[in-house]
Formats: C-alpha cells, sequence, structure tokens
C-alpha cells in the first residue's frame, strides 16, 4: 500500500480521494483492481485516478450508475456487494425497528428479487447480490438470464418480496453499469429508504457472502425462469420459490398484454432491442396481443455490451441515430412502424413515416401525448374511462397532455418532480390503482396499468401499435394524428440541452451554477418578463423582481427551478442537475394556438415560429449559465 501510494505526487490527487484510495487498498480486493490502479499512477492519469475515489456514487433518479473500474465512484464488484448488503442491512433494521415488520403492516418476507440486462459484467454482478443477500437471510429470487427492468419491477410485487434488484446502466454508454433498487411496491426506492440505504452503504466494511454453489443447493438462491421448476404449489408453502420460477415470465407478460384497448392488429411493424433485454418482453408481449407481422433487426437482436451495431454504441432510443438500423428495415419491407427499446428495455423510441415517404423520430412528448389521447378517448367511448380517473405525468413533460386532460374532464398530475419513482409512488398511494388511467415522462417512458410500477418499453410498444393499427385501416397514420391534436388543443413544442460538468470539480460548478441562478434569475428572456420562479427545492414561488413569495408548490422537493414567463405557464425555461449523469439539463417550452380549420402549410408556419421563439429562449438562458459556469470554474 505504501509503495503504491508513495508513487503520487504530492497535490496530484485531492487529499479526499488519496485518503479513499489508501482505505480501498487496505480492504482485500482482486488483483485485477490493484492492477488498474498501478496504470493509472503508471500513465499518470491523476484526473481518472481523483475521479475514481474523490466520492461515493450516490443514489440518483435511477439509483447508482456509472463507468465501471476500481473505487468508491466506480461500479465494481466492491461498490455492487456494498450496494446489496447495505439494501439487505437496511431491510432487516427496519424490520428490527419496527417490531419485526418492514413498515407499518407489512411484515417482512426476507425475499428480495434480482434482474440484469444485458451490459458487461452484469451476470457477474448479479450473482454476486445474490450471494450477499443470502449470506443476510434472504432468499434471492435470480432471474436466470437477462430481463428487462420492469418486469423485476412486476416481480417484486407478484412474488411479495421486500426489494428488488436490477443491475442495468440504461441507455448509458458500454463502459457503465449500475445498481436500481426496487420497495416491495415495485416502484424505484423513494426518500427516505433511498438515504437510509446509502448511510448503511457507507458502514459496510467486510462484504459478507455465501458461495454462489453452496446458497443455490441450500435454496437460498432460486433461478427464475429455471425450466426446471416443479408444479404449483401455493404461496409459503415449499414448493412456492418453485411454482414462482416457472410462472413469473409468463404472469408478466399476462399482465401487460391484458391492458390491450383496440382489436385492429392489421399492422407491419419493425422492432429493435438495441442488443438488450427485449426480446424478453417487448417480443413476446406484442405476440401475445397479436402482433404477428413482427420482424426484429437482426443483427442488433443479439445480447452484447458492446452495443456494436449502434450508431456511437450508444443504445438510447432518445436518439434518432439508435433507430437508424430500424427504419432502414422499416423502408425495405414496407412497414407502417419502427421501434427500439434501450438496454433495459424500459424506454420506448418510435419513428414513424411520412407522406412524402421519409420517416421521423417521435419525441417522448409527442409519444406521450399521442398514447394519453388514445388511451382517454377509447376508454371514454367504450365507457371505462374512471370518473376519478388520474392522467399523469412529470413536471418537464409536455403541457399539451394539460389541454387533452381538459377535454377529456380527467384529472392531470403534471408537476411530479423527474423520475419514474413518482408516478409509482403516486399509483401506490391510491384508494384503487384502476384509478391510474396512464403515465409518461418525456424522456420515453410510458406506463398503461398497476401491475408494473415502472416505465415499460413493452407497454407502450403495445398501444403504440395499437393506435397505428386502427389508423392505418382508416387510412390514415401517427404523423396524421398528431397533427390533429395540435388543431385541436393547439402546438406545443418542447427541447432539453445539457451542460456536462465532470469529475469533483464540474460537480462544484453545478452547484455553484445553481445557486447563482437562485440569487440571481434572469428578469427577461427572449424578449418576454419574466412572471415568476419556481423553486422546487423550497417549494417557493416567487415575484423574479422583488423576490416576494407568492404561493407554495405541494409535493416532493427536488433541486429544479422553473421560470415561468406566461400566466398559463406553457412557455417555461426548467433546469435541474440530471440525478444519473454529471450534466445540468435545461428545459425549453414553447406554444401557440392552431386554427382548427388550418392547412398543413399554415400548421408548418406555426410550428417553425414557436420552435425559434422557444430556441430563442434557450439561446439567451444557455448564454447565461454558461456564463455563470464560467465564474464559477
Amino acid at each position: 500500500m505504501v509503495e503504491i501510494t508513495a508513487r503520487i505526487p504530492a497535490a496530484a490527487i485531492e487529499a479526499g480521494s488519496l485518503e479513499a484510495l489508501r482505505r480501498w487498498l487496505r480492504r482485500p480486493s482482486p488483483a485485477a483492481e490493484r492492477e488498474q490502479i498501478e496504470q493509472l499512477i503508471a500513465a499518470q492519469d491523476w484526473q481518472e485516478l481523483n475521479d475514481s475515489f474523490y466520492t461515493i456514487i450516490p443514489f440518483g433518479t435511477g439509483g447508482r450508475r456509472g463507468k465501471m473500474g476500481v473505487g468508491p465512484n466506480r461500479m465494481n464488484l466492491r461498490t455492487i456487494g456494498e450496494s446489496a448488503q447495505g439494501l439487505a442491512r437496511y431491510l432487516l433494521k427496519q424490520g428490527r425497528e419496527s417490531g419485526g415488520h418492514a413498515e407499518s403492516g407489512a411484515s417482512l418476507s426476507h425475499r428480495i428479487v434480482i434482474g440484469h440486462d444485458t451490459r458487461h459484467q452484469a451476470r457477474r454482478f448479479a450473482e454476486e447480490c445474490a450471494c450477499i443477500v443470502a449470506a443476510h437471510g434472504f432468499m434471492a429470487y435470480l432471474f436466470d438470464g437477462c430481463r428487462s427492468t420492469p418486469e423485476v419491477s412486476f416481480a417484486v410485487r407478484h412474488l411479495g418480496a421486500d426489494a428488488g434488484i436490477v443491475i442495468s446502466a440504461s441507455h448509458n454508454p458500454p463502459t457503465d453499469n449500475g445498481f436500481k433498487v426496487y420497495w416491495r411496491d415495485g416502484g424505484q426506492v423513494l426518500p427516505p429508504h433511498d438515504t437510509g440505504i446509502i448511510d448503511e452503504v457507507q458502514r459496510v466494511d467486510d462484504i459478507q457472502r455465501l458461495p454462489y454453489q453452496a446458497a443455490c443447493e441450500r435454496g437460498l438462491i432460486v433461478l427464475l425462469g429455471a425450466e426446471e421448476a416443479a408444479a404449483s404449489a401455493p404461496v409459503g408453502s415449499p414448493g412456492f420459490a418453485e411454482r414462482a420460477a416457472r410462472e413469473v415470465d409468463r404472469a408478466y407478460v399476462d399482465a401487460v398484454a391484458a391492458t390491450a384497448l383496440g382489436a385492429s392488429r392489421r399492422l407491419r411493424l419493425v422492432y429493435t432491442p438495441l442488443h438488450g433485454a427485449g426480446v424478453t418482453n417487448v417480443v413476446p408481449v406484442l405476440r401475445r396481443a397479436g402482433f404477428t407481422d413482427l420482424h426484429l433487426v437482426a443483427a442488433q437482436s443479439t445480447p452484447d455490451g458492446d452495443f456494436p451495431n449502434v450508431a456511437g454504441h450508444i443504445p438510447n432510443p432518445e436518439s434518432p441515430a439508435a433507430l437508424t438500423e430500424a427504419i432502414a428495415l422499416a423502408r425495405e419491407i414496407d412497414a407502417d412502424l419502427a421501434m427500439a427499446s434501450d438496454p433495459d428495455a424500459d424506454r420506448l423510441g418510435v419513428a414513424v413515416p411520412l407522406r412524402d415517404g421519409s420517416w421521423r423520430h417521435l419525441s417522448g412528448n409527442q409519444l406521450g401525448a399521442l398514447l394519453s389521447h388514445y388511451v382517454l378517448r377509447t376508454l371514454r367511448d367504450v365507457g371505462r374511462l374512471p370518473k376519478d380517473g388520474l392522467l399523469v405525468k412529470t413536471m418537464v413533460s409536455t403541457d399539451l397532455v394539460t389541454r387533452i386532460a381538459a377535454d377529456f374532464q380527467v384529472r392531470l398530475v403534471g408537476d411530479l418532480l423527474v423520475g419514474f419513482k413518482y408516478i409509482a409512488e403516486l399509483i401506490g398511494k391510491l384508494d384503487d390503482p384502476e384509478r391510474f388511467i396512464f403515465g409518461f415522462e418525456e424522456s420515453f417512458g410510458y406506463l398503461r396499468g398497476a401491475a408494473v410500477r415502472d416505465k415499460d418499453a413493452a407497454s407502450a410498444a403495445l398501444l403504440t401499435a395499437e393506435l397505428a393499427a386502427e389508423l392505418k385501416a382508416e387510412g390514415a397514420t401517427l404523423d396524421d394524428y398528431l397533427h390533429k391534436l395540435y388543431r385541436r388543443y393547439g402546438y406545443f413544442f418542447e427541447e432539453t440541452r445539457n451542460f456536462f460538468m465532470t469529475g469533483s470539480a464540474g460537480e462544484r460548478t453545478m452547484v455553484r451554477v445553481m445557486e447563482r441562478l437562485r440569487r440571481e434569475p434572469p428578469q427577461r428572456l427572449g424578449g418576454l418578463p419574466l412572471r415568476a420562479v419556481i423553486d422546487r427545492q423550497t417549494g417557493a414561488i416567487s415575484d423574479p423582481r422583488d423576490g416576494a413569495q407568492r404561493g407554495v408548490v405541494v409535493g416532493a422537493r427536488g433541486n429544479v427551478l422553473v421560470y415561468q414567463l406566461s400566466e398559463d405557464g406553457f412557455t417555461k425555461i426548467v433546469i435541474r442537475p440530471s440525478g444519473t449523469e454529471p450534466k445540468l439539463k435545461i428545459y425549453g417550452f414553447g406554444n401557440a394556438d392552431v386554427p382548427a380549420t388550418a392547412d398543413d402549410a399554415t400548421l408548418a408556419g406555426v410550428q417553425r415560429q414557436v420552435q425559434e421563439r422557444t430556441r430563442a429562449l434557450l439561446d439567451e438562458f444557455e448564454r447565461l449559465t454558461l456564463r455563470y459556469q464560467e465564474d464559477a470554474a
């Protein structure tokens, strides 16, 4: 240890990073990790060494996520193991503190569901989690291969588990991996449990684990999906684990397929899992629902953590480039729709054909509006729209659905903080989960039905295919339907900009930029006066002219600032630090009414004007943010 750290020059890395490195080296660690540290020192890559040790990966909107490598700020066997042990100990502590109950009225079942996607090290990390939770007295329900994140969410509730673990970094680059935690309600972990878990993680010294094979032989690790699963047995009986192992895949597919609303199935569609787990949820759900003219992009259908056949190796369906191969196949076979999901198959991207023969990649907001209207209209037409039903979105998702919800006279919950876990939390608090009609977020996450408590690419793919099939039977397209919504409710446009600020210096800069934006908000943007500032960290709604508080936002607190530029709140700028990546995210919103009789040329003109105006607002705010960033650096 002394020999290694002595070769680091004074002040080459921060003092805290050096101390964390020394603590890391004092612990038992694989030889490969020590070799990585040696290589960083030999290469004098002080920035990477500092970034690997200066902090501990926190729980963000999607759990813990980051680059794989050595150190507490990287995903590796040590940080994965600490995460699993911290979760197990937190659950046990919750049970002790509440007299044997994990929460009021909820007994500890001593079961944890574990799943993973197709990323590098994902299986190894998942098995490590199983060995560790088994050593703490939990039965680990480990999927026998890659599965989608939404299926893990479903399985937690279906099996009556205390928690779930997903090894995934969503749509991040191949270098990354992550550790997501799901609570017993099937939703991602929320405060105060997230901080409680990380507190336990930070207390971990020696990691306790059972050997994998021994834990399997003792029945403490049960493989979900295993073909040798036994016949049926009631919950709680000795054969329950075997029955559950066999049935969870089928139960999940049945539950999602049951949310189907329409009857039209004549549709030719192309789908790509982008080398991820979508073949385990999107494909079987579509086929179970009756969509048989389904064509996969063969070159992207094999599991591969390098995502070799995806543009830039970035398997993110939010990016139009990720659907390039799907669109090419769709053109070749004259398909009606092209879809893609990310590696853990919770997000869905969609591309649609236009009248001129080109294809358009729909934004998450556009698809969210389309599906919201389709679900509301279909339920109303068959007399199944609940009078007290809820349409739900996050605060940075399109306000087009505000007018859609008003038209159908349903309540919109539209100011939730970013993260689908807040939608799951709302579902869990409802007296009747059937009141939940549909929920979405602009980052390509959608959900219909309450069986799953996270965004689900299979659920979204099913609804999208149904709507497209219905429109095809009428001689129309999804693009036509979207234009119809614009003519009825107005044109709404949203765009996002990102400011990346990496490492410890970047983290400090982000904090300073947000602090200054609170102290010195812009008075005007794009020639429009600022009408109100909403600070979701304090909940205050204030007047930008004198800072006087005008109201309070009720709901969860988060580091988000909203600058309203119109009385209806539809024209605005929102800024927040990302919960999963080292960046500030800036969202611009604009809208304008459209004459109901507007022809295509008139509608296109309105769209151009709104886009130009919104981008001008973003450009001006981006310059302000850049100036604050330079001052803070």
